[in-house]
């Protein structure tokens, strides 16, 4: 395919040459190249969607599973539900009854499987069922 760029003429080989030596062409060819990048990987991305969409609801139900996991005490379970994001992880391990350092292990572990958003007051990032 070519694209008028100005006063010259470029194939989509030669546009990539130049943009990775840092020239710039004319916005029309620009937008131009970036709609037909688009189009070409529309059909790619409609062929592998079913199969990430599998692995992404299974990696997230192995999520859940740990999670669930994590959180099978009474007290871990009320700490997992206070982890909304409004208290800080002291006041969830006081309204849990959970003692400080056991709030902050599973906190942490939490943090590192992705559960929970690695902010100053714990959010979960998923319900459990």
């Amino acid at each position: 395919m070519q694209y008028e760029a100005g006063a010259r003429t470029i194939s989509v080989v030669d546009f990539a040459k130049v943009v990775l030596k840092g020239e710039v062409l004319a916005d029309a060819t620009t937008d131009g190249l970036l709609r037909e990048i688009r189009d070409l990987l529309v059909p790619i991305s409609e062929y592998y969607r079913p199969g990430y969409e599998a692995a992404k609801a299974e990696a997230r139900e192995k999520l859940k599973k740990a999670v669930a996991e994590m959180v099978s005490s009474p007290r871990r379970k009320a700490a997992w539900t206070l982890a909304d994001g409004s208290r800080t992880q002291r006041q969830i391990s006081q309204q849990s009854k959970l003692d400080e350092g056991s709030t902050s292990k599973l906190f942490k572990a939490l943090r590192e499987i992705g559960a929970v958003i690695d902010t100053p007051n714990p959010t979960k990032q998923l319900e459990l069922d």
